[in-house]
């Protein structure tokens, strides 16, 4: 493989294509800051895959006050969370418990993490057992319904969010987190705001402006949601209930020590 060029698109955005979009778009920075800005109160607030701490700034700068707690699986960038306020913890999380009690958290935040998980039915359930009634959580995801990835798909072409050679190991469409929430965990949550940021291949003001008029053809979804009820392990009941044929993790059994998904 030494010395082969990469495919167009293997690396983030490499595409020659993209010469003209701002590829910081799909993070929807301006969404998070629009969805935070609906929130009425925030004491304790968790971004899983904090990286940067990009998202949890902008929760400090609504709600000054607020203790910020970043979830990442490096110690890379405690230095530089910690110049921003964000407490770092880092875990994984397709196997760890997040590091809240619970129903202990007001907000939490997942931009571009879920389509690289695995474990979808534990991450859900933490994030379920975290959140307080009334408590609320931010999810972005690309896309795979996106105008670009339907054009692929008439030219026989991969979405360009679900490459092989990528890291992510799941698609979604603009429907389907409500739906595969509601469905685990019926009543559970509910669907406050939904965005679609970034339009390929469009610059930045053209992007903003085709996204609001089409979401569902955005490069991402970005879902605001909350938390309807209390949480008692639906999302690790699901694939069991449901004999899915895929072992997923539902926490420890009772002989490793745990009880389920604790």
């Amino acid at each position: 493989m030494a010395g082969m060029a990469r495919p167009l698109g293997s690396v983030g955005a490499s595409s020659s294509l993209l010469r003209w979009v701002d590829v910081d778009e799909q993070y929807g920075r301006h969404v998070v800051a629009e969805m935070v800005g609906r929130l009425d109160t925030v004491r304790l607030a968790g971004d899983l895959g904090v990286g940067q701490g990009h998202d949890l700034t902008l929760v400090a700068e609504r709600f000054p006050s607020a203790r910020l707690v970043g979830i990442d699986c490096s110690e890379a960038l405690r230095n530089e969370l910690s110049r921003l306020g964000v407490e770092l913890e880092c875990l994984d999380l397709e196997r760890d418990s997040l590091p809240f009690g619970d129903e202990s958290v007001d907000l939490l935040i997942a931009n571009q993490v879920l389509e690289h998980v695995k474990e979808l039915f534990w991450l859900a359930h933490e994030v379920a057992r975290a959140l307080r009634v009334g408590g609320s959580v931010i999810i972005g995801v690309p896309n795979i319904c996106a105008l670009h990835n339907r054009l692929a798909f008439l030219f026989g072409l991969q979405p360009s969010q679900m490459k092989s050679y990528s890291a992510h190991v799941r698609g979604f469409g603009p429907r389907e987190i409500p739906r595969f929430f509601s469905v685990c965990f019926p009543g559970g949550f509910r669907l406050e705001l939904y965005r679609g940021p970034q339009f390929y291949p469009f610059s930045k003001p053209v992007a903003r402006l085709l996204s609001r008029l089409f979401p569902g053809l955005s490069h991402s979804s970005f879902y605001l949601m909350r938390k309807d009820r209390p949480y008692r392990s639906e999302f690790l009941e699901h694939p069991v209930e449901a004999r899915l044929e895929t072992p997923f993790f539902v926490g420890r059994s009772v002989g490793d020590g745990g009880g389920l998904g604790r």
